[in-house]
């Protein structure tokens, strides 16, 4: 239980973080692990706790939450002018891989289902914290941080207006 609670403040640091002091990817992947968070709960709750809802052992209302939390990571990925949300996407995939994984193989043990979500959960989380001080460090550096690529409206200025040349 401890390392729930835990988990929680760990998440609860890394998204206040990240809506007080990063960019609009940083922002934006907390809501999305905050929103991921409240749909998981909804949904253990909506079926009658962690162990109902299941099919062969899978919990399919979780993995449902954790696809669409996947292809949303993978929106912003596709999108943001940073290389620490393919991590990311890539850290969250393998919980969901996890869940495949179970579907495809029942006899698997509780306890390995539950790390590929761990293995997940806890590195998404700090990786957050990580991204939301590169944010602050390269602003402080450069006086500007482009959130999105080139391809995407991007939210803070990328350049500055040359002064006059002598």
């Amino acid at each position: 239980m401890i390392h729930i609670l835990f988990f929680y403040a760990l998440l609860a640091t890394a998204c206040g973080y990240a809506a007080y002091r990063g960019g609009a990817p940083e922002r934006w992947v907390a809501g999305i692990l905050l929103a991921g968070t409240v749909a998981t709960w909804a949904v253990a709750i909506g079926l009658g706790g962690s162990h109902a809802g299941h099919f062969i052992g899978l919990e399919y209302g979780v993995l449902i939450v954790d696809s669409i939390m996947l292809v949303a990571l993978m929106v912003v990925a596709a999108l943001a002018d940073r290389f620490w949300p393919l991590w990311m996407t890539a850290l969250h995939g393998f919980g969901v891989v996890g869940h495949v994984a179970k579907a495809m193989a029942p006899e698997i043990m509780p306890n390995v289902y539950q790390a590929a979500h761990l293995f997940s959960a806890y590195p998404v989380t700090i990786l957050l914290i990580l991204a939301t001080r590169w944010h602050v460090r390269r602003l402080r550096e450069a006086g500007h941080d482009r959130s999105w690529s080139i391809f995407w409206r991007p939210s803070t200025p990328c350049w500055q207006p040359a002064g006059p040349t002598s």
